[in-house]
């Protein structure tokens, strides 16, 4: 046969027809973890599988490098490395990651022993012209490298300690050329004028060990983790341990991966993930859990890594919707948890109870979990689970004290109620914790909500026989006679034979405290939160003369402009925070913050009309700018006050600027207001737009209705659109002041005119040292005034006062 013969003309990266038998590998000596150069090529080849094992007789071609090809891009890889360059250069044994934007997809690799590569256009041209090595997949663009040049235009580089080996003989992993006709070259640092020095002999171990574990991060498709150096030489070393006296022919199930991280056999895991097992693995006999959620679930925080790197799913879910995360959590494993949430973790993950993490750390009394998932302020301390629970109800539930105090601290909301309307102070009383129920007190917690079967705290604790939180109770004022849906009070909810009984009857004899009037929720469920009302001063009933209703309704035709082509909108896609919101633009800017609250420089005196959002918007209905038509969620109780007969108070803290209920009720014209006799609910719209008209409360109205006039208010009212941008029928929006503590009544200044008519029929009783309009100053305001102001007569801002 007539043979071809090789030129140097010939392109340096075709397959050639050289064909050697295969000389049979070297057996590995030495001490565990000792790596010599043609060791760390037998290792590679069994990782890549590119030289898989032959018969001593059998023939072998030399692998080529496949610079110059390109494969499809794939989206999952290109996700992975977040649309960076995955370059790595090798430079004095020192590895460093490229960070430039890819825009090309199409992926690249020097060898079948190396990840497949996405690359930045530079590296894309360093690829062409063989700068990376095909053994270990780095480039070869600065420090000491051997250089293979078959024809003059062409240079191969590559690590002495990846060259081929065939035969005794070493070769160009590029193009197969012997590798004695390569140099050793020192190519400097792009920021330095010395040269790179040679890999140095004692250190060549690190070395390649270095350089392994970066090869085997990118053969398990890793870019979001990497551990520190000295964390990855001991992992690595135990792997290059367990990779030197692995039988050849072994191979591992995955139920052996779920074992192993389980019992956290580090070398064992390696082992099988070296070998392709899946790290997603799911055992059906074990709620379908994954080696990542054993693994967290004992705290084996080294195997954790190994699983991440290697392409486990961080939130992946076992039948219960349970992550790994809500494993490390439920038992106790601080440094797991915070590895796992540095990684990527996602903490506000409910499984199908609903519970979170901080549920289920905070059931169990894992104060430091506790402690470091609310640090990280990536979830509600106020989250609430399928049962409506809090992390506080259930710390609560379970008497966890200290835990109660952090949770306290960190601002915690003790009057969420769960799904049977209990609030903390509830269950306070279930669990028979009087310290924490102490500090719920102090903390304003409402000594007398109910929930749905009527019961109060007092009726639980009495039920449960706790002794001490019924004395506490009664100390501080709760009502012994008060019946709940079965019509039982707390004495007759314990036996007759017990302390508490004789404690309660004791109480009930000498008590001087007036029969208390509850209504669970004056809303009838139409609010996003109950509204309650509560009367401890006389036996005046929960108003009923009125219908509840949340929103303004109409009983004529007004003609509001409601047509969708009439509005303006915004076409935003963030959360129209930007000065080019269009919606903002007309409400000179948009003056909510992040939290839902007005800005501090928003002029109270002078408050400017509120374009909010709308439902021509582009925007996401969860935008910044929609604060007003997410209606009531502040949670507010009706009470009967000693001077000003119904009053509003606050259940919880409010800061500045939050908006805490609408002006809601009937709309109607200033002509049918003139002629209504009772004008106590008016609240004139103050158009500046053609007619005016009123909002009406008197028949229909909601939790507003009830607020009483303040000299020194603490609300403060601004007209706001949502729905429509009719400038005659804005909403009538009450913000706040100041900051209000919880167990605090609300009010608002109803204005001059209010008080030129009302005045003469009664004073106000708000108490303040600064009062306009106590009897005192009305009389003097009277006496002074003409008899033709006496007789000029206006409708009224607004009112909500009704006599008692």
């Amino acid at each position: 046969k007539r043979l071809k013969k090789k030129v140097k003309g010939d392109s340096a990266w075709l397959r050639p027809s050289r064909k050697r038998k295969r000389k049979p590998k070297p057996k590995i000596e030495g001490l565990p973890g000792t790596v010599t150069h043609r060791s760390w090529m037998v290792l590679c080849a069994g990782v890549s599988g590119a030289m898989g094992s032959v018969e001593p007789d059998m023939v072998q071609e030399l692998p080529l490098c496949s610079c110059r090809m390109e494969t499809p891009k794939s989206r999952e890889i290109l996700t992975l490395a977040d649309r960076k360059c995955m370059a790595t250069e090798s430079v004095d044994r020192q590895l460093s990651r490229c960070q430039s934007a890819v825009l090309k997809h199409e992926m690249m690799r020097p060898s079948n022993s190396v990840q497949l590569l996405v690359l930045c256009e530079d590296h894309r041209a360093g690829m062409v012209k063989h700068q990376c090595c095909p053994g270990c997949g780095f480039f070869c663009r600065a420090g000491t490298f051997m250089e293979c040049q078959p024809d003059i235009n062409i240079s191969h580089r590559f690590h002495q300690a990846c060259a081929s080996v065939l035969k005794g003989q070493t070769f160009c992993p590029h193009c197969g050329e012997e590798a004695s006709k390569a140099k050793e070259v020192t190519i400097a640092k792009a920021d330095t004028t010395s040269t790179v020095p040679a890999t140095r002999a004692g250190s060549s171990a690190t070395f390649l060990c270095d350089m392994f574990m970066h090869m085997l991060n990118y053969f398990c498709f890793l870019s979001i983790f990497s551990c520190c150096y000295c964390e990855g030489v001991f992992l690595w070393t135990d792997f290059f341990h367990v990779s030197c006296i692995r039988p050849k022919k072994l191979r591992f199930h995955p139920k052996q991966l779920f074992i192993s991280a389980k019992q956290g056999e580090i070398q064992k895991v390696l082992l099988m993930l070296v070998d392709g097992v899946d790290p997603n693995f799911k055992m059906e006999s074990q709620s379908r859990r994954t080696p990542l959620h054993v693994a967290s679930e004992a705290g084996h925080q080294e195997i954790c890594h190994l699983l991440v790197q290697s392409g486990a799913n961080l939130d992946i879910c076992d039948e219960d919707q349970r992550t790994p995360l809500m494993e490390a959590c439920e038992n106790n494993h601080l440094e797991a948890v915070c590895y796992l949430l540095r990684a990527g973790a996602i903490a506000s993950h409910k499984d199908v109870e609903g519970f979170t993490c901080l549920h289920l750390a905070a059931k169990i009394g894992h104060y430091n979990i506790v402690e470091h998932l609310l640090s990280t302020g990536l979830i509600d301390i106020n989250c609430q689970d399928d049962g409506g629970w809090t992390a506080m109800i259930w710390a609560t539930e379970y008497k966890h004290l200290e835990q109660v105090k952090m949770l306290l601290n960190k601002g915690a909301d003790i009057n969420i109620r769960d799904k049977e309307e209990n609030i903390c102070l509830h269950w306070a009383a279930f669990s028979g914790s009087v310290e924490i129920a102490e500090l719920l007190l102090e903390s304003k917690c409402d000594l007398h909500a109910v929930n749905i079967h009527g019961d109060s705290p007092l009726h639980i604790a009495a039920r449960e026989n706790r002794l001490e939180c019924v004395t506490l109770f009664l100390s501080r004022g709760a009502d012994v006679n008060l019946k709940n849906r079965e019509g039982e009070t707390p004495p007759d909810c314990c036996s007759h034979s017990s302390r508490v009984w004789l404690t309660l009857q004791t109480n009930r004899r000498n008590s001087s405290i007036a029969v208390s009037q509850t209504f669970i929720d004056i809303a009838r469920g139409y609010e996003g939160v109950p509204v309650p009302c509560v009367n401890s001063v006389d036996s005046e009933p929960c108003p009923d003369n009125y219908k509840y209703v949340p929103d303004n309704c109409v009983t004529s035709p007004m003609n509001i402009d409601k047509n969708i082509t009439h509005l303006q909108y915004c076409v935003c896609k963030d959360d129209c925070s930007s000065s080019s919101c269009m919606c903002g633009q007309l409400s000179l800017r948009c003056w909510y913050d992040k939290d839902g609250r007005l800005l501090p420089e928003f002029c109270r005196e002078e408050p400017p009309l509120i374009f909010e959002c709308n439902h021509a918007c582009s925007c996401w209905r969860t935008c910044k700018n929609r604060v007003v038509q997410n209606g009531l969620r502040v949670r507010l109780q009706l009470f009967r006050t000693s001077r000003m007969g119904w009053g509003v108070r606050t259940l919880q803290e409010i800061p500045q600027g939050t908006f805490v209920c609408e002006y809601v009720g009937e709309i109607i014209s200033d002509a049918e207001a003139d002629v209504r006799e009772n004008d106590s609910y008016l609240f004139n719209l103050d158009s500046k737009e053609g007619d005016v008209y009123c909002i009406d409360a008197r028949f229909y109205g909601n939790i507003s209705r009830f607020i009483n006039h303040m000299c020194e208010p603490n609300l403060f009212p601004c007209r706001v659109f949502t729905a429509h941008q009719d400038l005659r029928f804005p909403h009538i929006a009450f913000f706040a002041c100041e900051t209000i503590k919880a167990g605090e009544e609300l009010g608002f200044d109803y204005g001059d005119h209010f008080w030129d008519i009302k005045g003469k029929h009664f004073s106000c009783e708000c108490g303040s040292p600064k009062c306009k309009y106590s009897a005192a100053v009305i009389a003097l305001r009277q006496a002074d005034s003409s008899p033709q102001e006496e007789q000029h007569s206006t409708l009224p801002d607004t009112s909500s006062y009704t006599p008692s």
